[in-house]
């Protein structure tokens, strides 16, 4: 049988950042270079929609479940009801298993070089140090307080199997710091892409990419529900009732929790809005967004990414989490576009002072970020080809 070219981890459990960044480098893989046989593995069942029209094959994991308490993830249990702990050693077998059977020439994981819960580890043990996959790290632009990522286990996991480091922010915004730190945390310098858009990828991929006339007037993004989602989602409500319907519709994509009750608590003040639509988080928040006078979300890299390559303004919500990542990601971005990406914390949101926020930005224009990289997962694919390609040579 012939091998895989390339495998894309990327964990779960929460958002969708990490699955979004990584299939907008396996559909830049694809795009640019179609003879490659490549599969991305997660177990977010949203990567279906993520990946839309573009040809990028995916195997799903059983998929883990967090809950949020004091601004720090913990683990719970999982859709197929097995616990957090089980799900790890349930995934870790499975992984290692399509590892061994597709030898693939390359695996990128993204974020953790052991995965989570230590999950990728017999898969690294059965490749060996010396074997004849190479295996790269992506790293997000602002890493954040993680200890999956600072440890001296995952420092010496990485020295013992990995070959190179991404990094897929950009020096005009975030400076030199971050990359320095990675070099000295990990002994590798890392390759710089610039930040990898996922919708600069779906726009590659659809026949309907263009950026339409604003015939909205948001597009709000909720990917998941944490301790003060719920204010934050009753007091844009009254927001929203307060604007009213003369600058058109408002799309909300809200991720649905496993509480049923939740969620339909989270969508009970837009119901009685004929003017707001309500959909799962999916490929048709792209063509929402590029239809939008504006857009409100929560701080994570690849929502701010989306503002970054339509030009939208907005409305950031920050949550209170103990990592501090989009915290600093922001701080970094407002200060070039101060503006343009007012930020809010969760907790503080009122719907008086989130009418007076975006009624002003409702009335600004696209305009374009200028000088910012935004061709990430173009450079990343070109980067992992000259892997794959090294492995051929080496081990044709």
């Amino acid at each position: 049988m012939s091998r895989l070219d390339l495998l894309i981890y990327a964990h779960d459990g929460r958002g969708l950042g990490h699955a979004s960044r990584s299939v907008a480098i396996g559909l830049a893989v694809r795009r640019l270079f179609p003879e490659l046989k490549v599969l991305f593995l997660c177990g977010a069942r949203q990567s279906a929609d993520l990946i839309g029209e573009g040809g990028l094959d995916w195997i799903k994991l059983p998929a883990y479940q967090t809950r949020v308490v004091g601004g720090v993830s913990k683990g719970c249990d999982g859709e197929s009801n097995f616990s957090d702990r089980e799900l790890g050693v349930i995934r870790s077998g499975i992984i290692r298993d399509l590892v061994v059977r597709l030898n693939p020439r390359c695996v990128l994981s993204d974020h953790m070089p052991q995965g989570k819960h230590r999950e990728l580890m017999p898969a690294l043990e059965a490749c060996g140090s010396a074997g004849s996959t190479h295996w790269i790290l992506g790293m997000r632009g602002v890493i954040g307080d993680v200890a999956g990522v600072w440890s001296s286990s995952t420092v010496s996991a990485f020295r013992r199997f990995y070959k190179d480091i991404l990094w897929y922010g950009d020096r005009t915004v975030l400076g030199e710091s971050i990359p320095d730190g990675i070099e000295r945390h990990f002994g590798r310098k890392p390759t710089v892409t610039g930040y990898v858009s996922r919708l600069a990828e779906w726009r590659h991929t659809t026949s309907d990419a263009s950026m339409a006339p604003a015939s909205l007037a948001a597009t709000v993004s909720v990917p998941w529900i944490g301790e003060h989602t719920l204010s934050f989602l009753n007091a844009l409500a009254g927001a929203i009732e307060r604007i009213g319907p003369s600058l058109g519709k408002w799309h909300l994509y809200i991720g649905r929790p496993k509480d049923r009750l939740l969620g339909q608590e989270a969508e009970e003040g837009f119901r009685r809005l004929a003017y707001c639509r309500l959909f799962e988080p999916g490929a048709g928040y792209f063509n929402s967004l590029t239809q939008s006078r504006i857009a409100i979300i929560y701080g994570g890299y690849n929502s701010l990414t989306d503002l970054l390559h339509t030009g939208l303004s907005g409305l950031v919500v920050l949550r209170n989490m103990a990592d501090l990542e989009q915290q600093e990601h922001l701080e970094r971005l407002t200060h070039l576009f101060p503006e343009r990406l007012p930020a809010m914390n969760e907790e503080d949101c009122r719907a008086a002072n989130l009418e007076k926020v975006l009624r002003r930005q409702l009335q600004s224009v696209r305009h374009d970020y200028g000088g910012i990289q935004l061709d990430g997962a173009e450079i990343a694919a070109q980067c992992i080809h000259r892997a794959i390609s090294d492995q051929c040579d080496r081990f044709s």
